[in-house]
């Protein structure tokens, strides 16, 4: 291995591991943001606050049409090449793109409330949808954002808003409300989160469209259109699908068992996530190198880096599922004494399995994005996807939120590890710890345990 081999997993690490950092503290508020919101809103008010806030991010998934991706995808490989005119006209075209269907879906999303025979059930149902839409614009537009800032490698500043900024203001601003009024309602609370999001990615936006306007944008030949659009269909999907099937169970738990219990399972997804954080966390600073690095025909650096990032990953999703196991009613009991119960620990333990399985496969997804594996990622998460849902609304009526629990893990089980499996067929890159253990990272780490020179 030379140094310039060396050099980039020197910087790629020193990425993860701020990246890491900034999601520790990323996971850490939100844990505390959702204990403030169950403190300050009754069980049902925390339920319909948990159901919108799952809704919104759902429909904010689709609603980027994976443009977010797009130019993680793209940036990297056209302005690593010194096309910097391609890469800005690239980054034009996604933004459009990205506003026109983030608008499109918070319409649809605020539409929804005032609809017959929808929502009759609850009282609060036309002002809870248009502060979702609200929400779903923010969420959306701040991911996309994110993910353009990410693809120039501004690490630091496309995290710390949403991440950090947003969590401590909501914070704060759900304690103040708790402390003028004793209790607050879901509508109130979900307003509150959207719109000091937008303030929170101003800054950004702000950054982004001046960078863009200034910067040399020369139009996409017909080819890279032609690319642009294929690829874009592919991560439209496979950006999606993933994130949208937790809270896509949030809300089938919420209509067949009831807005407590959709309470109950979100707060045990929310608590499961800490397992995947490292991984998280690493993979905002590894997918503009696989990027750029696959694409100039280095598989052999894409296999090293992927590899380390799944042993990473795993390590931890190891540890945190043991302290759901010993300390899971504990952490539970902090959102509201009533999720403390065996049902939801046991709920607990196996999304915490589902989790560990799925960092055993590294960043399989992010891989597949990134390397032409899209339609083959999106036509697995489809049908694993169609068959997991099902499958989680049998279990959840016949089984409770176990079956809800079982059903999200062994979807997220089953995608990630025939993900893998395609990902080492297609293009010979395994990015699960099978992947570590048979490299030469793990060669020299047995080499030392073993005392030889």
């Amino acid at each position: 291995m030379n140094k310039a081999e060396r050099n980039p997993i020197r910087k790629l690490a020193r990425n993860g591991a701020a990246a890491g950092i900034i999601k520790l503290a990323s996971a850490g508020l939100t844990f505390l943001l959702f204990v403030v919101a169950a403190v300050v809103t009754d069980q049902r008010q925390f339920g319909l606050f948990s159901t919108a806030y799952a809704g919104a991010s759902l429909v904010s998934f689709f609603s980027l049409i994976g443009q977010h991706a797009a130019v993680m995808r793209f940036w990297p490989q056209y302005a690593d090449g010194g096309d910097i005119a391609s890469a800005n006209g690239l980054m034009a075209r996604a933004i459009r793109v990205c506003l026109a269907g983030i608008a499109v879906s918070t319409l649809l999303v605020a539409a929804a409330g005032f609809l017959p025979g929808i929502g009759g059930g609850v009282a609060e149902w036309r002002p809870l949808c248009l502060a979702t839409a609200g929400l779903t614009f923010a969420l959306g537009w701040s991911e996309f954002t994110s993910c353009a800032l990410r693809a120039k490698n501004i690490l630091i500043g496309s995290l710390l808003p949403r991440d950090i900024v947003w969590r401590v203001l909501t914070i704060a601003a759900f304690a103040g409300s708790g402390l003028i009024s004793s209790e607050i309602g879901a509508v109130t609370a979900t307003w509150l989160a959207a719109v000091l999001l937008l303030l929170c990615v101003m800054p950004q936006t702000l950054v982004l469209l001046r960078d863009t306007h200034r910067m040399p944008r020369g139009p996409l030949t017909d080819a890279q259109k032609a690319e642009f659009k294929t690829v874009t269909l592919g991560l439209w999907g496979v950006t999606a699908l993933p994130p949208a099937l937790g809270q896509a169970s949030t809300l089938l738990v919420a209509a067949i068992l009831g807005p407590e219990a959709a309470g109950a399972i979100f707060v045990a997804d929310r608590v499961m996530r800490l397992a995947v954080l490292a991984l998280n966390g690493i993979n905002q600073a590894l997918a503009p190198q696989i990027a750029g690095t696959f694409h100039r025909g280095d598989h052999a650096h894409v296999q090293r880096i992927v590899g380390l990032a799944a042993i990473a990953g795993f390590a931890v999703a190891l540890f945190m599922l043991t302290v759901y196991v010993f300390l899971g009613r504990s952490i539970l009991a902090v959102f509201d004494p009533a999720y403390a119960t065996g049902t939801m620990h046991a709920a607990l333990i196996v999304l915490g399995l589902g989790a560990l399985v799925g960092t055993a496969c590294g960043p399989t997804e992010l891989v597949m994005q990134l390397t032409g594996l899209q339609r083959a990622l999106l036509r697995t998460l489809v049908v694993v996807n169609a068959i997991g849902l099902g499958a989680t609304a049998v279990l959840t009526a016949s089984l409770g939120p176990i079956g809800a629990a079982l059903g999200m893990a062994g979807t997220m089980m089953a995608w990630c590890v025939i993900g893998a499996a395609i990902t080492r067929r297609r293009i010979g890159i395994d990015p699960s710890v099978f992947g570590f253990l048979a490299g030469q990272d793990a060669t020299a780490v047995r080499t030392i345990l073993r005392g030889r020179p």
